[in-house]
């Protein structure tokens, strides 16, 4: 998925197709050839790729304070121009797992600090 800036404080989002909703893992946001942001999706009972990005999509058309997303579209806004292209690049993690009578599932924020960690001196936001 590509995030352009088409104008100043207008950055479009595209839809994320209902073919392409991953409902648990990391992302990251690169821009030319660098990662400026690693974040995570999945965590809430209705929270997937699609709806994260649903928030980063009506931040970017109206930036101003608001909620979690208002930060990371501020950011990008003030760092890109117009024309330039941020690359979403989504990391699925695998399925929980019922072992032994118990659920286990990937945890999102240690892999996210990873992730982080391995992108400490290109993050824009973190």
């Amino acid at each position: 998925m590509i995030i352009t800036k088409v104008k100043k404080s207008y950055l479009d989002v595209p839809k994320i197709p209902k073919e392409d909703i991953i409902k648990r893992g990391l992302y990251t946001l690169e821009y030319n050839g660098d990662i400026i942001k690693v974040g995570i999706y999945g965590e809430g009972v209705r929270s997937n790729n699609k709806t994260r990005f649903s928030s980063y999509r009506s931040m970017g058309k109206n930036i101003k304070p608001g909620n979690g997303s208002y930060k990371t579209m501020k950011i990008i806004n003030e760092n890109i121009k117009v024309g330039d292209i941020i690359k979403v690049n989504f990391i699925k993690l695998p399925e929980d797992r019922f072992i032994d009578g118990y659920w286990w599932k990937v945890d999102l924020y240690f892999e996210e600090d990873k992730l982080k960690n391995s992108h400490k001196n290109t993050l824009w936001l973190n």
